[in-house]
C-alpha cells in the first residue's frame, strides 16, 4: 500500500508549557492538496490508523535510539496474546530487532482478531519526538495499514 505524505520538521509547544521536535511525515491528499488529519475519513476509507507507539518512552527509552526506526521506515507488528495485561496486545518492534511499544490498547482491541485470522497488518514510523534536534528521541507516532507492505510517497515522486 503507497500513502501521500510530505516531510516537515517543526517545534510543537504542548499547552503544559514544554517544546517538543517533530520530525516526519505528514499524510496529504494529494488531490486536494490539504493534509490529513488523525481522523480523516480519507484514512479511515482505505483502514489507515495513525497511533502513538505506547508505553515507547516510558519502558523502551533505548530501542528508540535505534536509527532504523527513523521516519518512513517499517516497524514489525507482533501479536502477544499471551500478555497478562491484554490479551489483545500488539506489540511494536524494530525489523527484526528490540521492542520499541506497543499499539494502543483500543486499536490493538480492533487488530488482534484480525491479526490472529491471518490478515497482514504492517506499520511504518511517521513522526519522532525530541525535546529538540540534539536530543534523543522521545516518542513515535506510527501508521498502520491493513497491508502486508506500506510505504510512503513523498510529494513530487
Amino acid at each position: 500500500m503507497i500513502v501521500d505524505a510530505v516531510y516537515e520538521e517543526k517545534y510543537w509547544y504542548p499547552e503544559d508549557g514544554g517544546q517538543v521536535w517533530l520530525t516526519g511525515y505528514q499524510l496529504i491528499d494529494v488531490a486536494s492538496d490539504r493534509y490529513l488529519g488523525r481522523d480523516a475519513p480519507e484514512l479511515a476509507a482505505r483502514g489507515l490508523r495513525p497511533a502513538a507507539v505506547a508505553g515507547a518512552s516510558r519502558h523502551h527509552a533505548d530501542a528508540l535510539g535505534d536509527e532504523r526506526v527513523a521516519p518512513g521506515a517499517p516497524l514489525e507488528l507482533r501479536r502477544d496474546p499471551g500478555n497478562e495485561h491484554d490479551a489483545n496486545a500488539i506489540a511494536v518492534h524494530v525489523p527484526g530487532g528490540a521492542q520499541l511499544g506497543w499499539v494502543p490498547r483500543e486499536i490493538a482491541a480492533e487488530l488482534a482478531g484480525e491479526m490472529d485470522a491471518g490478515k497482514p497488518w504492517c506499520a511504518v514510523v511517521l513522526r519522532e519526538q525530541r525535546p529538540s534536534p540534539r536530543d534523543p528521541r522521545s516518542g513515535l507516532t506510527m501508521l498502520l495499514a491493513p497491508a502486508s507492505d506500506l510505504r510512503l510517497r513523498t510529494a513530487g515522486t
